[in-house]
């Protein structure tokens, strides 16, 4: 597991211990994954939802972001600042240890691949809300990683999760 600096202040790591995972994304895990003609490996319930045609993409990589990205659920959540930025945190590392977890028992042989939580701010008039996402990609030969530095986030709350650790 790695973080950029945003994310070490705004969550830092003992936020993302003891989570489970939350019925939300349960069953994005339960339908597991597939891997398409050009190598895209793809949650099935991401992909049977996704609209986009993989031609217009130049890379496999961009593709399998298009279609394993997706927001965190947070309408349920009544806590605000950094209260809220942890718990969207604990909730995009709980499925993406999982969804990982899944990819590693399913397809043993995959690719590496990586799952990127990520919160950020908007601001909202009076006040500053956090949002969060979930990506999913994995490594393709001859293609740039889908975050080249990880470091270099300045913008934004980053957790890099390897489908090693999982």
């Amino acid at each position: 597991m790695r973080f950029n600096a945003v994310f070490a202040d705004l969550v830092g790591e003992a936020a993302l211990e003891d989570v489970s995972l939350p019925d939300l994304f349960r069953g994005a895990v339960d339908d597991g994954w597939t891997v398409d003609e050009r190598g895209a490996w793809l949650l099935r319930r991401f992909l049977a939802t996704y609209s986009g045609s993989p031609s217009a993409f130049s890379d496999v990589t961009g593709y399998e972001a298009a279609v394993n990205g997706r927001g965190i659920p947070d309408l349920d959540l009544d806590v605000g600042g950094k209260a809220r930025a942890a718990a969207l945190a604990r909730r995009g590392a709980a499925f993406a240890r999982a969804a990982l977890a899944r990819l590693n028992a399913d397809f043993p042989d995959h690719p590496a691949a990586v799952a990127y939580v990520s919160i950020s701010d908007v601001d909202m008039d009076d006040e500053v809300v956090y949002v969060g996402d979930v990506t999913f990609v994995s490594v393709h030969d001859g293609e740039p990683p889908y975050l080249a530095d990880l470091d270099g986030m300045a913008e934004g709350a980053v957790l890099a999760i390897d489908s090693a650790e999982c």
